[in-house]
């Protein structure tokens, strides 16, 4: 079952507060979530290639936003649920978009596949909500995969075309993610550079470069080169 736990997000180094938000940092922090998701859903509308896929995956990370406000802001029932399936989402997206690219299928074969996934997932972290850090590694390791086979294919394109504004994002998109996935782990509770009376704790950080991270991620490798053309974006 879905159950709200006492001292939800305790473990991310913010003081929980009585007042309206529990975490008042932590949630603020979190609408970048939400920049980033209408900044991509902008792109989608300026994008015939890939118009649906920059849709998605922009409700997508809005959607974070969401599970920020209930899991660190307001601590409603259920917000557990809502903060997990919402970065589920993201790389549960990733993963499918870079396997119909890798497959060369349809923009309906990946909707299709991603909507089956998603059912499954929430499914699994409603009835075991401890699996959901086992499967966020699952899901990153197989996005990381998938994209570090794209990568390959970009160093020739690389080397004749040169450094493109598309192509910078993309690969600056595992540096943001590193600087993201440092500021997370020392902004747990239990790390040596957790003060939970910060004005700006680690984990704040965390949502900011993780949101930029999936911003660039769309703009360097969702949204279609001028020049390239794929099958999944058909």
């Amino acid at each position: 079952m879905i159950v709200a736990a006492a001292g939800l997000a305790s473990s991310d180094c913010e003081r929980l507060g009585d007042g309206a938000l529990a975490q008042p940092v932590n949630t603020l922090s979190s609408l970048a979530y939400l920049v980033a998701g209408l900044w991509i859903v902008g792109l989608a509308r300026r994008s015939p290639g890939r118009r649906v896929e920059l849709a998605v995956f922009g409700v997508a990370v809005a959607l974070n936003a969401v599970g920020g406000l209930t899991f660190h802001g307001v601590q409603s029932w259920g917000a557990r649920w809502v903060h997990d399936i919402s970065i589920l989402a993201v790389l549960g997206f990733v993963v499918a978009f870079g396997a119909a690219r890798l497959l060369e299928r349809s923009t309906g074969w990946l909707l299709r596949a991603y909507a089956a996934g998603l059912v499954v997932l929430g499914t699994v972290i409603a009835v075991f909500p401890g699996t959901v850090q086992a499967l966020s590694g699952v899901l990153a390791v197989a996005a990381g995969a998938t994209e570090l086979v794209e990568y390959r294919h970009e160093v020739p394109a690389l080397r004749r075309e040169g450094v493109t504004a598309r192509r910078l994002a993309r690969l600056s998109v595992l540096a943001v993610l590193a600087l993201a996935s440092a500021a997370f782990l020392v902004g747990r509770t239990d790390a040596w550079l957790c003060s939970p009376d910060s004005a700006f704790p680690w984990h704040a950080g965390w949502h900011l470069l993780s949101a930029a991270a999936m911003a660039l991620y769309a703009y360097g490798a969702i949204e279609p080169h001028p020049m390239v053309s794929s099958p999944a974006c058909r």
